[in-house]
């Protein structure tokens, strides 16, 4: 008899609520209330006020990045994977694959230019890469002189006669020779 009681109860308790929920306006998740202005003609993602492709600034990174145009997003993907593996899986270093894929590129040139000759078909002119000078004087200039800097302050160290900063400094830039002079100095010198 108490099962009928609960099993009645029950019954009735689904049927309500059954009948309150039928009659509430079905709201989805991602819907908010639309305004009558005519700036929001269509509801966005948690009321923001932009569109993502703006707010990712525009253009070919925010079509990459959204998947708009497959082809570039898959080929993003694509090479990151791929450098992902080479570096992580495989432990290449940059060199590595920089001399491989210039070994490469040698390779791809000599063949073509031979087979272009077995083919008889004339050699193509492969456009020659030059560097500027400027380029090169430029980072030398650049490298010279915070080597001199680096020097002339470690001058300016072992001229003041300050030890302690002496020994920091030393300990700081020659690690491993620091001890060692120090020992043969112990060695040498008569106390």
């Amino acid at each position: 008899m108490p099962e009928k009681i609960t099993e009645d109860l029950f019954n009735n308790l689904v049927e309500t609520i059954a009948d309150s929920v039928s009659k509430q306006k079905s709201v989805s998740f991602f819907e908010e209330e639309k305004s009558n202005s005519v700036v929001s003609g269509f509801n966005r993602l948690f009321g923001r006020q932009r569109p993502v492709h703006h707010i990712l600034g525009g253009g070919k990174s925010a079509d990459v990045l959204l998947w708009r145009n497959k082809k570039i997003s898959a080929s993003f993907v694509a090479s990151a994977t791929l450098i992902w593996v080479l570096f992580e899986w495989l432990n290449y270093h940059f060199l590595t694959l920089l001399s491989f894929a210039l070994v490469l590129g040698m390779v791809a040139q000599f063949v073509w230019s031979n087979a272009s000759g077995l083919l008889n078909r004339s050699s193509s002119q492969v456009p020659r890469l030059v560097l500027p000078d400027e380029l090169f004087v430029s980072i030398g200039r650049s490298v010279g002189a915070e080597v001199n800097r680096g020097l002339q302050y470690l001058q300016d160290v072992s001229c003041q006669g300050n030890l302690k900063q002496f020994l920091v400094v030393g300990s700081q830039y020659f690690p491993s020779t620091l001890p060692l002079t120090t020992y043969a100095c112990k060695l040498n010198v008569p106390c």
